[in-house]
């Protein structure tokens, strides 16, 4: 009975994380191919002026331009896609869970540079989507070798 209750919740564990990614696949897509630039408007727009203004008259956070912001915000919002797809895609080679993520990144920046006149595609965007999609995929894949490891020494006592 036990088995059959731990079994119930680890699919309802699989469901919620599917559509909490799908949740996020969705906002990446909005994200991406909205016509206009994430921070063009809205609170998206405070918030950066916000974190301007701070690291303006901050002498430890001077370095922390609007580019540099950027580029990280870039690394951050690729995360999770590295996090989903090394879950997703459990059976399949790291490279491949990183080679789909940069796929998508790749294909994000073509759509804005050919499709969305107001957006600006560049390399430096893909290379900051896939360093965070390869941080993501690195961190859900060790942890799942360290998880499986764990449970391989608590059964060998």
């Amino acid at each position: 009975m036990a088995a059959n209750k731990r079994a119930q919740t680890l699919r309802s564990l699989r469901l919620a994380g599917y559509l909490l990614f799908a949740a996020y696949l969705l906002t990446l897509l909005w994200a991406s191919l909205n016509p206009e630039p994430i921070d063009g408007s809205g609170p998206i727009r405070a918030f950066v002026a916000w974190v301007l203004n701070f690291t303006a008259t901050s002498k430890d956070w001077a370095w922390l331009g609007y580019n540099q912001l950027e580029w990280l915000a870039n690394v951050l919002l690729y995360i999770p896609l590295g996090l989903g797809l090394a879950l997703i895609v459990r059976r399949a080679p790291w490279w491949l869970d990183v080679l789909i993520g940069v796929a998508i990144t790749v294909s994000a920046e073509l759509a804005q540079f050919y499709f969305l006149p107001d957006r600006f595609a560049t390399e430096a965007d893909v290379l900051a989507n896939s360093l965070g999609v390869l941080i993501g995929v690195i961190s859900a894949r060790s942890t799942l070798a360290l998880r499986s490891r764990l449970r391989a020494r608590g059964s060998a006592k």
